[in-house]
């Protein structure tokens, strides 16, 4: 079987000649090229090339992102990206606006009839040294009631093109090394796109308990653009679409889950699925509290899931908790693959524990939770793929 099938039979329940091994390898490449330590069999590469040089399947979500320069996050203080593998590009139609970019700091300034909105993105060479490919957020959109208004009247605004030849042009290229996942939005509603993107959290807890309703109304104003992005993926030609992610029962509760981000979660899910789709989301924070939620919610993959020790579920729980036809994809903590944080003898004994605990292996994807990190030991990745042809064939489960 090739990466892709192997990957598509596993979330479908069917049986494959082995289980999936998909670690996310962008962040460290990244950090391994600006500190100028990158191994001479890597450079040069991309997503597809490193994947191959580590004869694993490439997990290829959203994009690749080790494309230096390829990606517009010139919105990005307001949720909003463009890259050219993504399916759709958003455009800022008949608003003023300006982008300041000095290599450090990102300042946007976009002006509309009830004021300006404006966002201060900041990174600089050592963030990008230790893995962190996306800017700290300075200054948030949000600070206040009174800049609901301006913020929707951005989203008024808010064009969703589809680029259906981009993403074709990204399938292609990552071909049979694995699955071309289709880039959704990064929040999976309305509402918590205002709560990972536009607002400090601290401050968006005051306002979700004192004006509940003015934020309402602004996710109201933002639903549209959700709709235009499902519109746009439901018509493309992905098998497996990603939509929303990085969800934590602490930040985002379970009531607040149940409450914002289901509905939109199972709406997703329903209409891709009609239209012969998969669906994927980033469930990497500690879940515990958010397991009895997912099953109703109709996404195919949780991807990125972290188990103990960075969370205090162990794997087999997420499995359990998730039910019978949801794969889970990741399982291996990012920390197992350091030797500061995890001796030799260690990772053996973890690696006995996973492998032993895995049943009949369906419905998993192995990756790396969230990503590979830059100081990891890449002899790891290898005994990690030793082990998966050792526990040999996946049998089939569910059929869908």
């Amino acid at each position: 079987m090739t990466h892709r099938e192997r990957m598509l039979a596993t979330i479908r329940g069917q049986p494959a000649d082995q289980i999936p091994w998909a670690p996310r390898m962008d962040l460290w490449y990244i950090a391994q090229r600006a500190r100028g330590t990158l191994p001479k069999e890597f450079a040069g590469l991309d997503i597809v090339g490193i994947a191959e040089a580590l004869d694993v399947a490439c997990r290829a979500v959203g994009g690749d992102f080790t494309i230096t320069g390829s990606h517009d996050i010139s919105l990005l203080g307001l949720g909003l990206d463009n890259h050219p593998d993504y399916p759709f590009r958003v455009e800022l139609r008949a608003l003023p606006i300006d982008c300041i970019d000095d290599g450090e700091n990102l300042n946007t300034r976009i002006q509309t009839q009830a004021g300006e909105v404006f966002t201060h993105l900041y990174r600089d060479a050592q963030m990008t040294q230790n893995g962190i490919s996306l800017p700290f957020v300075k200054d948030y959109a949000l600070n206040s009631v009174e800049d609901f208004e301006a913020v929707a009247q951005v989203f008024d605004h808010v064009e969703v093109i589809p680029t259906p030849e981009a993403y074709a042009a990204f399938r292609q290229h990552i071909g049979d090394h694995g699955m071309a996942v289709a880039h959704g939005p990064r929040a999976a509603s309305p509402m918590h796109l205002i709560l990972h993107d536009l607002v400090a959290a601290e401050q968006f807890f005051y306002l979700y308990a004192d004006s509940r309703e003015a934020l309402h109304r602004l996710a109201e104003r933002i639903e549209p653009f959700f709709e235009a992005i499902l519109d746009a993926l439901v018509t493309g030609d992905a098998e497996v679409v990603f939509w929303g992610g990085n969800y934590d029962q602490d930040v985002t509760w379970p009531a607040f889950f149940e409450a914002e981000i289901s509905s939109w979660l199972k709406k997703a899910s329903e209409r891709l699925h009609a239209a012969g789709k998969l669906v994927l989301t980033h469930a990497d924070g500690e879940n515990r509290a958010l397991l009895p939620f997912y099953p109703a919610c109709g996404f195919d993959v949780a991807e990125s899931v972290c188990p103990q020790p960075m969370t205090r579920c162990t794997l087999s729980e997420i499995r359990e908790g998730l039910g019978g036809k949801t794969t889970v994809w990741g399982g291996i903590p990012s920390v197992t693959l350091l030797q500061d944080s995890m001796a030799d003898q260690a990772f053996e004994a973890y690696l006995d524990d996973l492998f032993g605990s895995l049943g009949g292996g369906d419905h998993l994807i192995l990756g790396v939770s969230d990503n590979v990190p830059p100081d990891a030991d890449l002899t790891r990745l290898g005994r990690i793929k030793n082990c998966v042809k050792d526990f040999g064939s996946v049998q089939a489960t569910t059929q869908g």
